[in-house]
C-alpha cells in the first residue's frame, strides 16, 4: 500500500501501485463502518509519481480532492 491519506473532514483513503507505479486498486474508508468501499479513480489518479519525484505532492493534492468529493 503506497498512500494512505487523512483529509481535513476525516476521510480515509488508500491505494495499492504495481511496480511501474500504476494504480492496481483504490479505496476509502466508510466513515460509519471503517469498511474499505473500493472506487474507481480518474484517469489522472492512475499514475503515482514516487515520494519525492516532481508531481508527488500535486497528484497527493488531487487524491485528497477525490476522496473529500466522495463524502
Amino acid at each position: 500500500m503506497d498512500e494512505g491519506a487523512l483529509t481535513e473532514d476525516g476521510a480515509v483513503g488508500a491505494v495499492v501501485i504495481n511496480a511501474a507505479r500504476e494504480v492496481v486498486w483504490a479505496c476509502y474508508f466508510n466513515d460509519g463502518t471503517y469498511a474499505p468501499e473500493e472506487i474507481t479513480l480518474p484517469e489522472d489518479l492512475q499514475n503515482v509519481p514516487a515520494p519525492g519525484e516532481d508531481g508527488h505532492a500535486d497528484w497527493q493534492q488531487r487524491w485528497e480532492r477525490h476522496i473529500s468529493s466522495m463524502l
